[in-house]
């Protein structure tokens, strides 16, 4: 595929990966791996281990002792709350907001939707470029 945005200069890929979570990233790896020519997409930022705003706090030093006020969840994070795990203060930062990014469900379907690069995990941005070649490149 060509993919050109410098005018008439094209970049030829053999490969494009959207999204960076874990089954992206493992696929972009594993192509990269055997010399495939990879652009991967990604819309999340990229997560430095300086950006852990509540790594090192206890749980009394988060608000509402990690909890998320009912409003809140209402308002923001209705579907992602039934995992009932999942959406706390010390992580919510990393949460897609469901009024903000919703979608229509036929049927009930509960996953964890990050905003990072390496996708809910935030780890796997250490997959997803652990094969990167000099032919992959990340947008």
């Amino acid at each position: 595929m060509n993919f050109s945005s410098q005018g008439a200069e094209s970049v030829t890929y053999d490969a494009i990966v959207i999204g960076s979570g874990i089954s992206g990233g493992y696929a972009a790896m594993e192509l990269c791996k055997k010399g495939y020519k990879v652009l991967m997409l990604e819309r999340g930022r990229m997560v430095k281990h300086n950006d852990y705003p509540t790594a090192n706090l206890d749980t009394w030093e988060l608000d509402y002792q990690n909890t998320v006020p009912r409003e809140e969840i209402a308002a923001h994070y209705y579907k992602q709350n039934r995992l009932h795990w999942w959406v706390k203060q010390d992580n919510k930062h990393w949460i897609v907001k469901d009024d903000e990014y919703d979608y229509e469900e036929k049927q009930r379907f509960d996953w964890i939707r990050g905003t990072t690069w390496g996708g809910a995990p935030s780890c796997g941005g250490d997959t997803a470029t652990a094969g990167a070649t000099s032919t992959s490149r990340v947008i």
